[in-house]
């Protein structure tokens, strides 16, 4: 009876060691990037023209991590949000922004179809009397989770859109959000 016993529990530890926990984890990119990252903020020009340059392209942005062996990713969502406000003041703007991200596991060929992850427009007149805010939520693909789960992956980000203002003004961008929720499995 006792080596019944034994083996049972034996079973039983196997069983279990070879069982996968599911997770759901958040990971906030801007954390992972460096201080001086065009990802977190920067500038551009908008004047009669238009926006200048026009697309504005920021990135590609390297964000390195060590994955954990025992972690199996099955999928992430993207969650962000980011901020414009004008620098130039009494300055009139009309038209709108479109903030569209990008990641995928390549640095050459980031900003692709394949690659564009979320996108979302605001009308920009309220630049004139404070910040207007883009933020979105959007699904990874495969590539884009098999990214994630290699070790290096890269984020960046490209503003069009048809955004005037009556003079040359600069307008000032801050990310403020760019948050990946992780799902998938881990191993004890």
């Amino acid at each position: 009876m006792k080596g019944k016993w034994r083996m049972v529990w034996w079973a039983l530890a196997l069983g279990l060691s070879a069982c996968s926990i599911p997770f759901s984890y958040d990971v906030n990119v801007l954390e992972y990037t460096d201080p001086s990252s065009p990802l977190l903020s920067g500038t551009f020009e908008v004047g009669s023209g238009g926006i200048s340059p026009n697309p504005k392209t920021i990135g590609p942005v390297t964000v390195p991590y060590n994955p954990d062996p025992r972690v199996s990713l099955s999928g992430a969502t993207l969650d962000y949000e980011v901020c414009f406000t004008s620098q130039t003041p009494r300055a009139i703007f009309s038209g709108t922004l479109t903030y569209t991200a990008y990641l995928g596991g390549d640095e050459a060929t980031l900003f692709t179809e394949a690659n564009k992850l979320g996108e979302g427009s605001e009308d920009i007149s309220g630049l004139s009397t404070g910040e207007v805010c883009v933020k979105g939520r959007a699904n990874l693909s495969q590539a884009q989770v098999q990214a994630l789960s290699s070790g290096t992956f890269y984020v960046g980000a490209v503003v069009s859109g048809s955004a005037t203002s009556g003079q040359q003004a600069t307008v000032r961008y801050e990310t403020r959000r760019f948050t990946l929720r992780l799902a998938g499995t881990v191993r004890p």
